[in-house]
């Protein structure tokens, strides 16, 4: 199938994500705005106008009413999907980095950058809480020790995080105590972490070129996936027994590659064999961001070069059976 290949951003793609039911897709650049489009067509529905720096991260609730997105500007905001109003925004000290809604839709979770003498921090914010919505108040504030990643790994319970030294910590804010699991699971800084659709798996991404499955609960590495180049990104597909990762040689050293050399594809992998068996072309640049579509036939990518790119899985993989 041709892919759809969607320009609505001027900067590279930080996020690329999928409402529900898969009708929607959101996208969020270095630029500073949001983007919304049609899955099905590639038609662009609006934008998401009000930060004032680069997005790095954005979530969407499962009953698809708010947006959350986080920035270069200190802040992060909560946006009404219908409208494109922003409903609030949370004042932080420094950079927002990674937010995450819970299961509910009714917390957020987000992280912040260390500048001068402000540490790292994870705070956890209730959307029903107005004084929580305008930075007075929280759950959860943890300083943390270096840049991190956050996702909800269970319900609106556990929070997992991704740093920049390549641990996997595990957070229980019913106790708002410390770290209550943690494992070393990457040489390199973790890039993305992203859930299977039954919250029992957790796929990670890194820079030392390989993408790891986690038990969600336990933290154990289950297995592991190698690709030539630094992984940005990786998605476990809801349907079948396949993940996707993508990358490629990092932005800064693109000039001096080709692209064949600077592996710019998405890449599908078995889940349990960890082997690949095909791959996507498409993009010139690192793929920041992949998401797979709620049927399972789909894959949406961003990548460095402002593009996305919606690609239909033919029917022949739908019948695909991996031969052992």
């Amino acid at each position: 199938m041709k892919p759809l290949s969607l320009k609505g951003h001027d900067r590279a793609l930080t996020r690329v994500r999928l409402n529900r039911e898969g009708d929607l897709l959101f996208s969020s650049s270095k630029g500073k705005s949001v983007c919304v489009w049609y899955t099905d067509n590639g038609e662009r529905i609006g934008t998401y106008d009000g930060h004032g720096g680069a997005i790095w991260d954005i979530d969407i609730s499962w009953d698809s009413l708010n947006l959350v997105s986080s920035a270069a500007d200190n802040t992060m905001k909560v946006w009404d999907v219908e409208t494109g109003i922003c409903k609030s925004t949370v004042p932080c000290k420094t950079v927002c980095r990674s937010v995450a809604l819970s299961y509910s839709g009714n917390l957020i979770a987000f992280t912040t950058t260390k500048i001068a003498k402000e540490q790292e921090t994870l705070r956890v914010v209730d959307m029903r809480d107005a004084d929580h919505m305008v930075g007075q108040g929280h759950i959860v504030h943890q300083p943390l020790d270096s840049q991190s990643t956050c996702i909800f790994s269970h319900l609106d319970d556990t929070i997992m995080l991704g740093d920049q030294n390549g641990n996997l910590i595990l957070y229980d804010i019913r106790q708002n105590a410390d770290a209550k699991d943690f494992n070393k699971v990457h040489a390199y800084a973790i890039t993305d972490l992203q859930l299977s659709i039954d919250q029992s798996f957790v796929i990670s991404s890194s820079a030392d070129k390989t993408a790891k499955l986690h038990d969600a609960k336990e933290l154990r590495t289950l297995k592991t996936y190698k690709s030539g180049r630094p992984v940005n990104s990786a998605a476990i597909s809801p349907t079948r027994d396949h993940i996707v990762l993508g990358g490629g040689e990092e932005a800064m050293s693109v000039t001096q590659t080709s692209g064949a050399s600077g592996q710019f594809e998405a890449k599908l992998y078995h889940l349990v064999f960890e082997e690949e068996f095909a791959r996507f072309k498409g993009h010139f640049g690192p793929i920041n961001s992949l998401a797979f579509h709620p049927n399972g036939n789909c894959v949406v990518s961003g990548g460095e070069d402002g593009y996305i790119r919606i690609q239909e899985l033919d029917p022949e993989y739908a019948e695909y059976e991996y031969e052992y």
